[in-house]
């Protein structure tokens, strides 16, 4: 049986009747997301058009994974959003996921979509809102509401845009409760019988979070945090106020957190997040309209996008980090207690959050964790997919076994690879090299940065070894010299050390975790090894670790043992392969012509070692 799972609505002209949001747009301000405008209503007060961003597909084959990648990666638009504020739906995402089986789209059973919107929905939506707004505001939400299910999340439209995209009408089709798909997506792949599961992101159709258990084959709910309660939402709007884009900058203000300190404004988010006895939180200003004013009074003038950074603006940003570490650490502390499970998955834009994970690994509270490692809406597709097999074909659903690798994206021969070079013939020149590993390890052993290009794309917003760049972590000059002449963005923000396994305890506090395959954990580097590997030490003495198999990555894994070997180290600085604001690269020229456009000095194509014309 085979299942497809997407993620993705679309405004497109041709297939949403010319609707365009004006918050799927990634450059908004803090003044626009608080407005009413071109038939959207404020941020605060949850835009519908807002759904629809990383658009991805994912297809099963009786329950394991053939193959899975975000539709960013094909178009080279990220986040699936293009100028004009319209979603893209994963057209190439699902031609590729069905090339990979060799079927078409007639062969799949069953499609599962991401989200479960009806007309019922909305009007439970709207009453949840509806005590927060003024009525002449509650008036314009509810037509906004209306009106951008009708055109863009009704059933009959999706699955018109479905038949659209690929040419068929699916022989049936399974919409999926967003935050369901989010449990799923977590729970099958975590490898465990039972386990808690806290799904967290802005919204769903209903809620922001979503606490379920997982046994065997099924999710059972257990509570659910209904908006207009949502630390995703707040988490955007701050990172919107910090002068960041309203979609997919978080991180950024996750990195900017470690130079603050949260006592400045701790009482603010206090005021902001608010925590109730049973294990509930609360965010009391979101939907209402002095939620700005109330802002700007007590936290000064927003910063511009291109301002310079103030003291202050850090400290903002680790006393929201702060809030949502006590917020979700509350829920997650009573749910052990009344549920007794010592197993934790996390799904959800939030849970990629890698400090929050961080502190929920040091915590105690669960024995083992585990967090999808494509826990935004691109993970979704596969969410879906899981939980339409699991209810209809329970047993097709894999044994549980835990996911080690997610290298499920394209791949390609060393025939395309060698079409790709020769089209940049010229500014390039190449040669095999059957020992590749062990020639870019001399290299960035030597201060090159190298591009590294193997195998199949990873899934998720991580490069893991195959689409990354890489260089020497000893040299304290290389995080400011990739920052800003590779991956041209702010100082702040820092790099990830990927590891050999057998030897992350010599270097990382690796409390609560066994392994960190999918860099979703930040952990305390320990204090002894900080002056060794300076350009992955964050300011705080942290670093968003990776563990490197040799079972699940064997060529990565050479290269960096032949690095060890040369230095004494087991480390190297492992960041995506793109530049900002551009997807992590997908083909060889992709990659070549990031590699061009950087100061990177040499890559890895496959087994080929390319230089500039003229590179020494």
């Amino acid at each position: 049986m085979f299942t497809l799972g997407y993620s993705g609505f679309t405004r497109d002209a041709r297939l949403g009747r010319g609707y365009r949001s004006p918050y799927a747009k990634t450059k908004q301000d803090f003044e626009s997301i608080f407005d009413f405008r071109d038939g959207e209503v404020p941020f605060s007060m949850f835009p519908l058009g807002y759904f629809g961003h990383d658009a991805s597909a994912a297809l099963l084959s009786d329950g394991e994974v053939v193959a899975c990648a975000a539709e960013e990666r094909f178009t080279r638009v990220k986040y699936s959003l293009n100028l004009a504020g319209n979603t893209l739906l994963p057209r190439h995402a699902v031609e590729f996921c069905l090339k990979k089986a060799g079927i078409t789209i007639r062969d799949v059973d069953i499609v599962a979509h991401y989200c479960d919107f009806t007309s019922k929905v909305i009007e439970k939506r709207m009453s949840l809102l509806k005590p927060f707004l003024p009525p002449d505001e509650a008036a314009l939400v509810h037509r906004s509401y209306q009106d951008i299910y009708e055109t863009m999340m009704d059933k009959r439209v999706v699955m018109e845009q479905f038949a659209v995209m690929t040419g068929a009408s699916p022989k049936e089709f399974v919409p999926v409760r967003h935050h369901l798909a989010h449990a799923a997506s977590a729970f099958y792949p975590s490898g465990f019988e039972e386990a808690l599961i806290l799904t967290i992101d802005g919204t769903g159709e209903l809620e922001s979070s979503l606490l379920t258990i997982g046994c065997g084959k099924t999710i059972s709910e257990v509570d659910t945090c209904l908006l207009p309660t949502s630390l995703g939402a707040l988490y955007l709007i701050i990172t919107v106020y910090l002068g960041f884009k309203s979609l997919g900058d978080e991180y950024k203000v996750m990195g900017l957190a470690s130079y603050g300190d949260p006592k400045r404004f701790r009482g603010v988010f206090e005021n902001l997040v608010t925590l109730n006895g049973n294990g509930t939180y609360f965010t009391p200003l979101l939907a209402r309209k002095e939620l700005q004013e109330f802002l700007l009074r007590m936290l000064g003038p927003a910063r511009k996008h291109d301002g310079p950074f103030e003291e202050r603006h850090a400290d903002i940003a680790a006393a929201l980090q702060e809030s949502v570490n006590i917020a979700v650490l509350h829920t997650l502390s009573h749910a052990r207690r009344e549920t007794g499970m010592s197993n934790l998955c996390l799904a959800g834009g939030v849970a990629l959050n890698c400090t929050l994970n961080g502190v929920l690994a040091r915590s105690g509270l669960f024995r083992d964790i585990f967090v999808q490692p494509a826990a935004n809406d691109e993970g979704c597709s596969m969410g879906a997919a899981l939980y339409a097999s699991a209810g209809r074909r329970p047993h097709q659903i894999a044994a549980s076994r835990r996911w080690d690798q997610v290298y499920w994206g394209p791949e390609y021969t060393a025939e395309e690879i060698v079409v790709a070079l020769e089209g940049f013939r010229g500014a390039i020149q190449w040669v095999k090299d059957e020992s590749i590993a062990q020639t870019i390890a001399r290299e960035i052993a030597r201060g090159k940065v190298a591009g590294w290009f193997q195998g199949r794309m990873e899934f998720g917003p991580r490069a893991l070894g195959n689409r990354s760049i890489l260089a020497d972590p000893r040299d304290a000059g290389m995080k400011d010299k990739i920052n800003e002449k590779v991956k041209r963005r702010e100082a702040f923000r820092p790099f990830a050390p990927a590891v050999l396994e057998e030897d992350a305890r010599e270097y990382f506090d690796m409390t609560g975790l066994a392994t960190s395959p999918f860099m979703l954990f930040t952990v305390p580097v320990l204090e002894h090894k900080r002056e060794l590997i300076p350009a992955v030490t964050h300011v705080d003495g942290t670093a968003r670790v990776q563990t490197v198999s040799r079972n699940t990555n064997p060529l990565f894994w050479e290269l960096i043992a032949a690095f060890k070997d040369i230095t004494g180290v087991p480390v190297v600085l492992n960041t995506s392969y793109n530049v900002k604001n551009e997807p992590i690269v997908c083909s060889p020229k992709d990659a070549l012509s990031c590699f061009l456009s950087t100061d990177i000095d040499c890559a890895a194509i496959g087994n080929f070692f390319v230089q500039k014309v003229g590179a020494v």
